[in-house]
């Protein structure tokens, strides 16, 4: 029997299998603030479903808004509460980037909203909506909420809402009690409630997971192979530790970061006037891809090593950089190459295919209707597919997320939907998957799980697990190559799995023991105080600038920000001052390409142009020299006029800009306004610039527009056919078009 706050809500309770645990967090929960850390497969979102339903029932003037890091995972989460939740239809709504931002005020007014966090920051900034119309606020993957991701910005915003209640739901909140204060901090939240599959209010409903590991030899081969890449390696970490930007060349001991963080501290040199610094650039590139080329060999096998060596071969032909020079030119290389091609045109393979293979039958001939398989790399999940697909009765596909490389085209969410749906229904038995089967897709549960390689995180490692044991007994198989990065990995991932349970443990003991307002004090301790309200300071952003974590900090300090897509500048503080923003690494882009002095000309349309430049160190990082980088502050400052301020923050950009809008808008009352650039100089410019002021026409629709219908004057007296019929211009854009032309104009004064 459900606990009496939980009974008289709009949950439809008979489509859930009551679980004492739930309704324990649950009630927790409707009281305070709350993180629930459960494993997956646990139940997080029937918690949540819980909780939304009292609220709803309890405040129906108020909505509900539902979080969740990607859109596949909204989708998810739309189509599980529509059927929990007793609410028309017409009152849950999707909010993803395919809804329009006009459509989108409109939709903020349902009762229950499931969006991306992007979309909600976006409409918090220009807005669209207002949070004091819902009463819970529900953060899926709490534990995104670190750094500059949208969860914080979002939380503190909504934390200003009188009696509005947040619900944070993570699989794995971090390895320390630092990483779950952080995010309890970060997300408002004053309560931690955990449980484990060990928990004893949990157990009765779960199945043990029986994990085993099983370790293969790799061949002599393996290791001549690893020694010459070794050997490699060592020289060229060894020219980097002579010169002082390594503590070590042992090849045990130098992990990729460390050559990155090399490479950065190479770079700040040459910046800071040290040009010889850069030439041993060479010799971290060179180290860099000798240590995946280690990686590759030892967890992957020679067809994914030789796919690395052949694409650098393919880069050296494009365009040869001395690192690449370096790499193909050396003898031991050079016989790597050599061996790698010889060993693959055997077919022969890593020691874990043969294991995994084994691993599948044996799963599939004893009764298993799914196996999930996990693997790093996109390459090595396409081999083990086509691999798993010659074995009597198993049939296998790939998952793999959206984005395209080179030669593997990614898959759309439809298609991603579609290979799930199918995993399902049983079309297919083994489901050979990448990272992005750890989080974010519905995927059903697995009889079987198995790491073709480890990772070195506990976030994942718990994820890939609980893909199975939900309901029943499930196995989870790791194959390790001995004296590997596998047997390392996995062993730093079960370290940070204890220490994750142990921070969270701690934790709550912790909390028991504190007033219940001592966290939310701590969690304002470390925020900025006595920000004078400036609702009234009005800022216009160009649309591109929403998701900078500058246009955020603009919000947070009292800024009324509004987006309109800017010829000129990114920030707009009154009808004179306009800021071009830029981060130091785009202002060193803008350098090279040019832009940098196009944009001047189009700034000197306002009278008190600014530019800032945004980083931690004004001269770079060294992409260009700093006579270079100096040379172009002079230019903009004495050739063009334009003062140029260096900004260590966004927050201090922020700042600066509220400072100057609030003395043109408070004591000069001039408001924002938006200049165009000037008029060009030639007429077939001034064609395109008149066409081109046509709603949704930029300057390629305008050539085709006037190419298609030769004047200006017959684009205007143009039909929404004849605009149709021209290439880019389609029904939405026709209407649009026709509309602005054929409405008649109205005074304000009139209005």
């Amino acid at each position: 029997m459900p606990a009496p706050q939980l009974r008289n809500s709009l949950l439809r309770s008979n489509l859930i299998e009551p679980r004492s645990y739930q309704e324990t967090i649950a009630n927790t929960a409707l009281r305070r603030n709350t993180l629930v850390c459960l494993p997956t497969g646990l139940g997080k979102s029937v918690i949540a479903a819980y909780v939304a339903a009292v609220k709803l029932a309890l405040l129906p003037t108020k909505g509900v808004i539902m979080l969740a890091p990607t859109k596949p995972l909204v989708l998810q989460h739309y189509r599980t509460f529509r059927n929990l939740i007793e609410l028309d239809d017409a009152s849950l709504v999707c909010l993803t980037g395919e809804v329009g931002p006009d459509e989108r005020q409109e939709l903020w007014t349902k009762r229950f909203i499931f969006s991306t966090p992007q979309i909600l920051m976006n409409d918090l900034i220009t807005g669209r909506v207002l949070l004091d119309t819902f009463s819970l606020l529900i953060f899926d993957e709490a534990h995104r909420a670190v750094g500059d991701y949208p969860y914080v910005f979002i939380a503190e915003q909504y934390s200003k809402v009188e009696k509005g209640l947040i619900l944070g739901l993570t699989a794995s909140p971090g390895s320390s009690e630092g990483d779950v204060r952080e995010i309890c901090r970060n997300l408002h939240l004053d309560w931690v409630e955990a449980r484990t599959s060990k928990s004893d209010d949990v157990k009765p409903y779960v199945g043990a997971i029986d994990v085993n590991w099983v370790s293969v030899e790799l061949p002599k081969i393996f290791y001549d192979v690893k020694s010459k890449l070794e050997d490699f390696l060592r020289e060229m970490l060894r020219v980097i530790k002579d010169q002082g930007f390594l503590a070590s060349a042992a090849t045990d001991r130098v992990r990729l970061r460390d050559v990155l963080d090399a490479r950065q501290r190479i770079l700040e040199e040459a910046a800071n006037g040290r040009k010889e610094a850069k030439s041993f650039l060479t010799q971290t590139y060179a180290a860099i891809h000798a240590i995946r080329a280690i990686e590759l060999l030892e967890t992957q096998g020679f067809p994914a090593l030789q796919s690395q060596l052949n694409d650098l071969a393919d880069r050296a032909k494009a365009r040869a950089s001395p690192g690449l020079r370096l790499i193909l030119a050396d003898k031991r290389i050079l016989e790597v190459i050599g061996i790698v091609n010889d060993v693959v045109a055997k077919e022969a393979d890593h020691p874990k295919v043969t294991e995994l293979i084994r691993r599948v039958r044996s799963a599939l001939g004893s009764g298993a209707r799914r196996v999930m398989v996990f693997t790093n790399y996109r390459t090595t999940a396409a081999r083990l597919t086509e691999l798993l697909n010659k074995v009597d009765g198993v049939s296998a596909v790939r998952l793999v997320g959206q984005a395209s490389k080179e030669h593997d085209k990614g898959l759309t969410q439809k298609k991603q939907s579609l290979i799930l749906d199918d995993f399902r229904s049983g079309s297919y038995n083994v489901l050979v998957a990448t990272q992005i089967g750890e989080e974010g897709l519905d995927i059903v549960e697995c009889d079987e799980v198995i790491f073709y390689d480890t990772v070195p995180s506990a976030i994942r490692y718990i994820q890939r697990r609980g893909r199975t044991g939900r309901k029943g007994p499930g196995k989870a198989v790791i194959l390790i190559a001995k004296g590997t990065r596998d047997e390392a990995y996995y062993w730093i991932s079960r370290r940070r799995e204890r220490e994750m349970g142990t921070a969270i443990r701690q934790f709550m003991k912790n909390q028991s023991n504190e007033s219940p307002d001592q966290l939310k004090i701590e969690k304002y301790m470390s925020e900025k105080s006595n920000v004078q309200a400036q609702n009234e300071i009005v800022i216009v952003a160009d649309s591109r600038e929403l998701g900078a974590v500058t246009t955020r900090e603009l919000v947070r300090l009292g800024g009324h920000v509004k987006s309109e897509s800017l010829a000129v500048g990114d920030f707009i503080l009154s009808d004179r001052a306009v800021v071009e923003r830029k981060e130091i690494e785009d202002f060193v882009s803008s350098i090279i390409d040019g832009r940098l002095f196009d944009q001047a000309i189009k700034l000197k349309t306002y009278e008190r142009p600014i530019i800032i430049v945004e980083g931690e160190n004004p001269l770079g990082s060294g992409r260009v020299g700093p006579e270079a980088l100096l040379g172009a502050y002079a230019s903009v400052l004495i050739d063009y006029g334009i003062p140029i301020l260096w900004s260590p923050t966004p927050t201090y950009s922020a700042q600066l800009m509220l400072t100057i809008a609030r003395r043109e808008q408070t004591q000069e009352k001039r408001a924002p306004r938006i200049m165009s650039v000037p008029k060009p100089p030639t007429i077939e410019e001034q064609q395109e610039f008149i066409v081109a002021s046509l709603p949704s026409v930029d300057r390629v629709r305008a050539r085709s527009l006037l190419t298609a219908l030769g004047t200006v004057e017959r684009i205007f007296s143009a039909s929404k056919e004849e605009l149709k019929s021209v290439n880019g211009i389609g029904e939405k854009i026709s209407d649009d078009i026709r509309r602005v032309l054929t409405s008649k104009y109205v005074s304000k004064d009139k209005k």
